[in-house]
C-alpha cells in the first residue's frame, strides 16, 4: 500500500505548455487540482520542442555526448529537474519525465504549496515567452554568417539553459555572461570554477544557503569555453533581448524569475545582482543607463508594477587573478588589486544579502550600510570582517603566485600570523615563518 497520503494532479492552465495570463492556484483552491496522493503532474510542452530546450544527443556536439551523456531525454529532464527542486528545499522520492505526452510528475511526501508553485513556474519558464525566446536567438546566430563559434576553443558552443537552480525559493537572481562549457559536460549549471568560487564567497559574506542567490540568467545562454570567448559571443541585444521579435530573452527571463511567486513583498521582485562586463553591458541596454562597478539602483522589468532593486559588480573570477601590491612574481602580470577587488565583491554580496532580506529598501542605503562593513580603507574595516576577508583572499590569490594559500586552513594560520592583513609589506607567499625556539628550561 502506498505511504502517501494526498494526490495533486494539475489540470486547466497548467497542462497547456505555453498558457499565458495564469495565476498559481491558492494552496486552498481545490477547483483547478483533484487530490489523491502527493503526486504533482504537470505539462512542459511538446517531446519535440522538450528535446531542443534540454541538451540532448540529437543535436549536442559529439564533445557533450561522446561518453554517453544526454542520451535519454527522460533521465536529462528528471535529472536537472531533481537539482532544481532539492536547491529549492523541495524533499522528492522520485521525477518522472514522460517523453509521450510532455508531463513531469514530482512525487513528494510533502503536502503543502512549495510543489504546487514549482509546478507553476517550470512550465513557464520552459513556454514560448521565455526558453524558446533563448533558442530561437540561438538559431537566429546559426543562420547568420560568421556568428555562430567564429573562433573554436577546446570546446564546442552549445545551447544551455540554466536548467537545475531554484525557481521559487531564490532570495536573488544573478545576471552574468555565458555557461562554461565544463558546466553542460558535468550536468550541472553551477558545477564550475566561477560559481565554486562565488557560493565561498557568499558564505563569507554570511549568506547561509549560497544557492538561493544563484538563480542564474546568462547574457548569452551558450555554453562555451571558460576563457577567450566572449569577445566572439553573439550581441546579447540583438540575438537575445530584442523587444517585438521572436528572441527576446533576457526581460521576460528575468522578470519571471525574480517574481516566483511566493515572493513576499507586493512592491518589490527579487533583487539581480549583475556581474561582469557583459551582463552590464545587458542590463544598461534594458534599463537604458551605463551601469559601472557598485552601481545601485532599481527598474521595472519590462514596464512591471513592481520594482526590481538591482546591484553590479566585477565578474566573480577577477579577483582571482590579483596579487598583494608589489608581488615580484611574473604571473601576477601587473594586477595588484587583490584587496579593493575583494572588497568589491563583498560590498556586491551585502548589497544583494540586504536587499533580499528587505526588498522595500532603498538601493543607496543598502550600500552605504555595505561600505560601512566591507569598504573604505581595510583597517577601519570592522576586525571580525577584516579576519574574513584575509581568509578568502589568501584562497583567492593568483594560483600561479606563491602568494596564494591551497586551504582554508593555510588561510586562517597566514591570517593569524599577520593580524588579518592579507599583504604585509614585502610578504608574498602563504607561507608563515617558524616559531622561535623557546628559551631553555621552558
Amino acid at each position: 500500500m502506498h505511504s502517501m497520503k494526498k494526490f495533486v494532479r494539475y489540470t486547466g492552465c497548467l497542462l497547456m505548455a505555453n498558457a499565458l495570463g495564469c495565476s498559481p492556484p491558492a494552496a486552498d483552491d481545490t477547483s483547478s487540482v483533484t487530490q489523491e496522493l502527493n503526486v504533482y503532474t504537470y505539462n512542459i510542452g511538446a517531446p519535440s520542442q522538450v528535446l531542443n530546450l534540454y541538451p540532448d544527443h540529437s543535436w549536442l556536439p559529439s564533445y557533450y555526448t561522446q561518453n554517453g551523456a544526454y542520451n535519454s531525454i527522460t533521465d536529462t529532464v528528471a535529472m536537472f529537474t531533481k537539482q532544481s527542486l532539492l536547491r529549492d528545499g523541495i524533499i522528492t522520492t522520485n521525477v518522472v519525465y514522460n517523453p509521450n505526452n510532455g508531463n513531469v510528475s514530482i512525487f513528494t511526501p510533502l503536502p503543502n504549496g512549495r510543489a504546487q508553485q514549482y509546478a507553476y513556474m517550470h512550465p513557464r519558464f520552459m513556454n514560448n515567452l521565455h526558453a524558446v525566446q533563448g533558442l530561437n536567438g540561438v538559431t537566429l546566430c546559426k543562420n547568420t554568417s560568421g556568428c555562430w563559434d567564429p573562433n573554436p576553443g577546446d570546446a564546442p558552443w552549445a545551447f544551455f539553459l540554466p536548467f537545475g537552480m531554484p525557481l521559487i525559493n531564490q532570495q536573488a537572481v544573478t545576471l552574468l555572461d555565458y555557461p562554461p562549457s565544463t558546466s553542460l559536460v558535468a550536468g550541472d549549471y553551477l558545477n564550475n570554477f566561477t560559481m565554486r568560487r562565488w557560493s565561498q564567497v557568499m558564505t563569507s559574506v554570511g549568506i547561509s544557503n549560497p544557492v538561493l542567490y544563484e538563480t542564474t540568467v546568462d547574457s548569452r545562454p551558450i555554453a562555451a569555453p571558460g576563457s577567450g570567448q566572449t569577445s566572439y559571443l553573439p550581441n546579447a541585444t540583438t540575438y537575445f533581448n530584442t523587444p517585438n521579435s521572436n528572441h527576446h530573452y533576457l526581460t521576460p527571463m528575468l522578470r519571471l524569475l525574480a517574481n516566483p511567486p511566493n515572493d513576499p513583498s507586493d512592491t518589490h521582485t527579487r533583487p539581480i545582482i549583475v556581474l561582469g562586463t557583459p551582463a552590464r553591458g545587458a542590463w544598461g541596454a534594458i534599463i537604458g543607463s551605463t551601469v559601472n562597478v557598485l552601481n545601485v539602483g532599481t527598474t521595472n522589468l519590462g514596464g512591471a508594477n513592481q520594482s526590481t532593486s538591482w546591484v553590479a559588480g566585477n565578474h566573480p573570477d577577477v579577483t582571482t587573478y590579483q596579487c598583494c601590491p608589489g608581488d615580484p612574481n611574473t604571473n601576477c602580470d601587473g594586477s595588484f588589486s587583490l584587496i579593493p577587488d575583494e572588497q568589491i565583491d563583498f560590498q556586491v554580496l551585502c548589497i544583494a544579502q540586504v536587499l533580499a532580506e528587505k526588498p522595500n529598501m532603498s538601493p543607496a542605503l543598502a550600500k552605504a550600510y555595505c561600505f560601512t562593513q566591507w569598504g573604505g580603507a581595510f583597517s577601519s574595516m570592522p576586525v571580525a570582517n577584516q579576519r574574513t576577508m584575509c581568509i578568502q583572499a589568501k584562497q583567492d590569490y593568483q594560483y600561479s603566485a606563491n602568494g596564494q594559500c591551497k586551504t582554508r586552513e593555510q588561510a586562517e594560520t597566514f591570517c593569524t600570523n599577520y593580524n588579518n592583513n592579507p599583504c604585509p609589506t614585502g610578504v608574498y607567499t602563504c607561507n608563515v615563518p617558524p616559531r622561535p625556539p623557546l628559551p631553555p628550561g621552558l
